[in-house]
């Protein structure tokens, strides 16, 4: 699984109003739940996301790995199993990254090629 150290530069602050917790930390029994403030996994992650980005229709969008695996955990960190519509996103955006990239993130998620295909993890 993957190690949050709370360095000041990686830190995954939460996002929530009022909350002054500056670094996730995963809870002993759920991972998805901070043991610092007792909020959820997607309340910290949305700080690693860039909200600066503007879309425009007709330009083309560079896809970078980083990026792919801030939104990966969103939806993988500390779970066993993806919904459909969530995987074929993902399917989507692992589509045009190599596949040592793939590999990179689902393992720094806890999850192989084979779980993901699968969109389970068989054995915990």
């Amino acid at each position: 699984m993957t190690v949050f150290l709370c360095l000041s530069s990686q830190a995954i602050r939460c996002t929530l109003v009022n909350c002054t917790c500056e670094c996730f930390q995963p809870g002993k029994i759920h991972l998805r739940t901070c043991d610092q403030c007792k909020h959820g996994w997607v309340a910290h992650a949305l700080d690693k996301l860039s909200t600066q980005h503007l879309y425009h229709p007709t330009q083309v969008e560079i896809v970078q790995s980083n990026v792919v695996f801030d939104i990966s955990s969103l939806m993988l960190y500390g779970t066993q199993a993806i919904p459909v519509r969530l995987k074929i996103l993902l399917d989507r955006l692992f589509s045009v990254l190599k596949q040592e990239e793939v590999l990179h993130i689902l393992h720094g998620l806890g999850w192989t090629l084979r779980d993901y295909v699968r969109g389970y993890i068989l054995q915990v």
